[in-house]
């Protein structure tokens, strides 16, 4: 199968395993991995915090990044295409006992003047929610893998800090943006209170997270990150893995970019095929299929069946993302069977 679902399909190379194999391990909950503890300090470093705390997943760190900066009945705003909203509201007012404001950004992109709107939108004297955290996202998963561009979230960071409300940036796939643009993890992370990052997706790690900040709020996040039961022991063979990928794998992230680019301008060539170009501008690709006729899980499970693995992601959208093990033969591959399916099962539009 020619599998374009995700970049958190990536395979640890043998080179990764070897360093996974030839690293030290001791028990994380008394702090005596020595392996954590070095990726934990290669992340402050790299993005110029105080402390890092190795986690399971990304939904972990971002969810306990609400809980170090809102309490129960807070809410945090968002634009409605980034992942704390699409993948976890649910987690977010359940664990967190927070209500998400999405708003509506024509690029993707939240600016001051937008989430003032979502503040006074509402009544917001004491008896009321109070906003007291504004999520952003980088790149953005919904908007094919847009970058937010550094002078985007400066103003925002402003913002937040005249009105006393924190900043948390999910950067799943942060490296993603680094390399397009060249800003490095220091420079976004000076425009957040709290930053995570993956290592499981495009960077080819097997496992994990990061959250970064200062040291007192990275203090609590271990408490809540032992409340979630993703306490960690014997890690290092997994800390290891995410320490391989961060001194090996950012740089070929750009190898990623150009094929999801020649991905999407291939399926440019389908005229039933909407592929918003100037958004892709990393790896990943978002079609909207609604002119076909056809739903987004109908030409799923048609590919499926051509050997070509995609994601719906809403009912007329469908998700390509690049990685590494993806050829541009791969790509170019992949775009013709899903052109010749649309071609071939189309229906009229009434």
């Amino acid at each position: 199968m020619l599998d374009l679902r995700s970049d958190t399909l990536t395979m640890p190379t043998q080179e990764m395993l070897r360093a996974m194999w030839a690293s030290p391990v001791g028990d994380d909950g008394y702090g005596e991995d020595p392996t954590t503890n070095a990726l934990e300090e290669y992340c402050a470093d790299l993005f110029g915090k105080e402390e890092a705390v190795f986690m399971p997943s990304g939904t972990m760190s971002n969810q306990i990044a609400l809980r170090l900066h809102t309490r129960p009945g807070d809410e945090i705003v968002v634009e409605e295409s980034y992942h704390l909203n699409t993948y976890e509201s649910a987690p977010s007012a359940d664990l967190a006992g927070v209500v998400v404001n999405p708003v509506r950004a024509t690029d993707g992109l939240l600016t001051p003047d937008l989430i003032l709107a979502a503040v006074d939108g509402k009544c917001r004297d004491p008896r009321y929610a109070q906003v007291r955290m504004i999520g952003v996202e980088n790149t953005i998963n919904y908007r094919s893998g847009r970058v937010v561009p550094l002078a985007s979230l400066h103003p925002i960071r402003e913002f937040a800090q005249a009105n006393g409300m924190a900043v948390h940036l999910d950067g799943a796939r942060l490296f993603n943006a680094v390399v397009a643009t060249g800003t490095t993890a220091k420079e976004y992370a000076t425009t957040a209170d709290t930053v995570s990052t993956c290592f499981a997706k495009g960077l080819g790690a097997p496992f994990g997270s990061v959250l970064v900040g200062p040291a007192d709020l990275m203090r609590e996040a271990r408490y809540y990150r032992k409340s979630y039961g993703g306490a960690l022991h014997q890690c290092g063979h997994l800390a290891g893995a995410a320490l391989y990928a961060l001194r090996h794998n950012v740089e070929r992230l750009a190898e990623d970019h150009v094929t999801a680019r020649a991905l999407a301008e291939a399926l440019l060539g389908e005229p039933l095929l909407g592929v918003a170009i100037d958004e892709v501008q990393s790896n990943i690709v978002i079609v909207d299929v609604s002119n076909s006729g056809l739903t987004a899980q109908r030409l799923t499970e048609l590919a499926h069946d051509e050997g070509l693995l995609m994601v719906p992601i809403s009912r007329y959208r469908v998700r390509f993302v690049t990685r590494m093990g993806i050829s541009m033969s791969d790509v170019l591959t992949a775009a013709k069977i899903f052109c010749d399916l649309v071609d071939q099962h189309a229906l009229p539009l009434r």
